[in-house]
């Protein structure tokens, strides 16, 4: 809608003025749904909507705001939008032929509730639900409307407002004048008719069904949304945060998923918004922070596992949003998950919510259940947390196998001494997977500190009876980590003669050969070229191989 009358430039406190005002009216209306009459919380939003009015009143005149399908304007400058149909009040009031509302000086607390009560009344078939009936029947004379085709003769004649009051003044008193028999079932005339074209036929059938198809849970969000974003007194904002997050873990208990992610996000933009002062951030966070229920746990765990209501980003939004608070509830979830791509994004939000105070896992370390233990050092080494070092090497002899690879693979990372020397309690670890990565870590860190324990075992009674891969790991970290020093062994191994142990000549060969390939010295090379002349067969051959493979790795160069 738009009017051929300019509207006046106004000031930036009018115009703010303007839109709390309406928002304060959104925000009673949707209360009027929400509570009893009687409720205190409502009867403060009905004084502090008067409050408002009566200011804006006082100070500028009175309040016209021009209404279009959606949206209330105020001087030309928007104050009001909701697009939902179900919603809007500005649909409700345009649907019904109003144009305008102007609200006058002098107003009463009566007027407002009895206006509230009419434009949030919910549309129903019969006389009673036709708005211009139920404002010209009450008696509401610092409230005027203007209709559809008054619109444009009183713009045009500047006769405004007033003209308008006369025009219903003159319908009331007429009201007034019949005799009571016809009063008690008046006969409305239609104030003006529209005539719509197929397209906005089709619009309003499309929005006729998706109005049907609508939750009630959807009410109570769009409720919940106008208040929180336009309640300025802090003790009702804390309320209906409380309120809202609560909500929320109602929503996931009943299934209702969606929803529940639709309040999520609407208090994550809160929470970024600008509008919000810093003590309404500050109790945003706060509601956010509410420790999550082992009842939402187990809701959440059986609809992970039995439905597909919950996908992995709207999971990993959901943890997010309660953050730090979360990490006890989000190791219980990651306990009970099982499936594997849920798990994976689980463990990723547990990451990204402990990245930056790492200390918050520190008390899982202890647990008594290894997966808890495991999942925190994983935690840990993916966040790269160097001062957690110190709990995380009380680890290493874990009677858990899995906690214990978890361990070496953090120890690993940890680009410090210490790290290294625990590393080499691995080289004793009862499983012979978790001494070889300790061999090869060791081997890779060039820490060569490992190397005389290392030696050790190279030398021990029991290194016999050790697998082959084991021993191959082991002459080749020292190899790594060795140098020339450990090349007199090595030649030491393949120019010894074993008569009738020829089986034995090819492990020791072999196993001198993988570490003299780790070497990568002109000494190596040499040593490995007299063993190639000296041996015969099948033992020259892996002899050869490895010269071979040296040249070509640029061994000795």
């Amino acid at each position: 809608m738009t009017s051929d009358v300019k509207e006046e430039k106004i000031s930036k406190e009018e115009s703010a003025s303007a839109t709390d005002l309406i928002h304060a009216v959104v925000k009673t209306s949707n209360g009027l749904k929400m509570y009893m009459p009687n409720n205190p919380l409502l009867q403060r939003f009905l004084v502090e909507l008067k409050e408002k009015m009566t200011g804006h009143l006082g100070r500028y005149g009175e309040f016209k705001l021009d209404i279009d399908h959606f949206e209330m304007r105020y001087k030309g400058e928007s104050v009001y939008e909701n697009r939902d149909p179900k919603e809007s009040i500005a649909f409700r009031v345009y649907s019904d032929g109003i144009r305008s509302l102007v609200f006058s000086e002098g107003i009463e607390d009566r007027e407002i509730a009895d206006f509230l009560e009419i434009v949030g009344k919910e549309c129903q078939s019969g006389m009673d639900d036709d708005m211009v009936t139920l404002l010209w029947t009450r008696d509401l004379p610092h409230i005027t409307y203007i209709l559809a085709e008054e619109h444009v003769e009183f713009d045009a004649a500047g006769a405004g407002s007033a003209a308008a009051a006369n025009h219903q003044e003159s319908i009331k008193e007429l009201y007034n004048a019949m005799p009571k028999a016809l009063t008690a079932a008046p006969l409305v005339i239609p104030q003006n008719i529209l005539k719509f074209s197929e397209r906005e036929s089709e619009w309003l059938r499309n929005a006729k069904e998706a109005d049907e198809k609508r939750s009630p849970f959807e009410a109570v969000i769009n409720i919940l949304s106008s208040i929180l974003s336009a309640e300025k007194d802090l003790a009702v904002f804390g309320r209906f945060m409380g309120i809202t997050v609560n909500m929320i873990g109602n929503l996931i208990h009943s299934g209702e998923i969606d929803y529940a992610m639709r309040l999520i996000r609407f208090l994550r933009e809160l929470q970024a918004s600008e509008n919000l002062s810093p003590d309404h951030l500050d109790r945003v966070k706060k509601a956010m922070e509410k420790e999550i229920s082992s009842d939402i746990i187990n809701d959440l765990e059986r609809i992970i596992e039995t439905t597909d209501k919950i996908t992995p980003k709207g999971m990993s939004e959901f943890l997010l949003f309660f953050g730090k608070s979360a990490i006890k509830q989000v190791f219980e979830l990651l306990d009970v998950v099982q499936k594997r791509e849920m798990k994976k994004v689980i463990l990723d939000t547990l990451v990204e919510i402990g990245r930056d105070t790492p200390e918050a896992f520190f008390p899982f370390l202890a647990d008594s259940r290894g997966q808890v233990v495991r999942i925190a050092v994983y935690t840990l080494r993916t966040i790269g947390s160097p001062s957690a070092m110190e709990p995380v090497s009380k680890l290493v002899h874990h009677r858990e196998p899995s906690v214990r690879k978890e361990v070496l693979v953090y120890l690993a990372g940890i680009n410090e001494a210490k790290a290294k020397s625990c590393m080499i309690e691995f080289l004793q670890d009862k499983e012979g997977a978790l001494r070889i990565n300790a061999l090869n870590a060791l081997a890779g860190s060039g820490f060569r500190e490992a190397l005389n324990p290392i030696i050790e075992i190279a030398v021990s009674k029991d290194f016999e009876k050790r697998d082959m891969s084991e021993k191959k790991a082991v002459f080749e970290a020292l190899g790594g980590l060795g140098s020339d020093q450990v090349v007199p062994m090595f030649r030491n191994m393949l120019m010894k003669r074993y008569w009738f142990k020829k089986e034995r000549e090819k492990e020791q060969t072999f196993l001198a050969v993988s570490g003299l390939r780790r070497v990568r010295t002109e000494l190596a090379i040499k040593t490995l070229e007299e063993a190639g002349a000296r041996k015969k067969g099948k033992i020259r051959e892996i002899v050869t191989q490895a010269l071979k493979s040296a040249s070509m790795e640029g061994v000795g160069r």
